[in-house]
């Protein structure tokens, strides 16, 4: 029942990628997507964002070799 499922967000997830490396196209940057496989139906909520909490940031790793 389900044996498409992975590869139906498999090809959504690398979708989203290449647009964004090509920096084409609306990403999905700040919206969830939800999927009914059973109905085929597709919904997007936006994603709010939550300002009490710190934006994560790259530290370089500082550990002795």
């Amino acid at each position: 029942m389900l044996g498409i499922l992975p590869g139906l967000v498999g090809v959504i997830q690398a979708t989203e990628t290449i647009k964004l490396i090509l920096g084409q196209g609306d990403s999905l940057a700040g919206r969830l997507l939800l999927v009914d496989a059973l109905g085929m139906k597709f919904r997007e909520l936006k994603a709010a964002q939550e300002s009490r909490l710190p934006r994560l940031r790259h530290t370089p790793d500082r550990s002795p070799n």
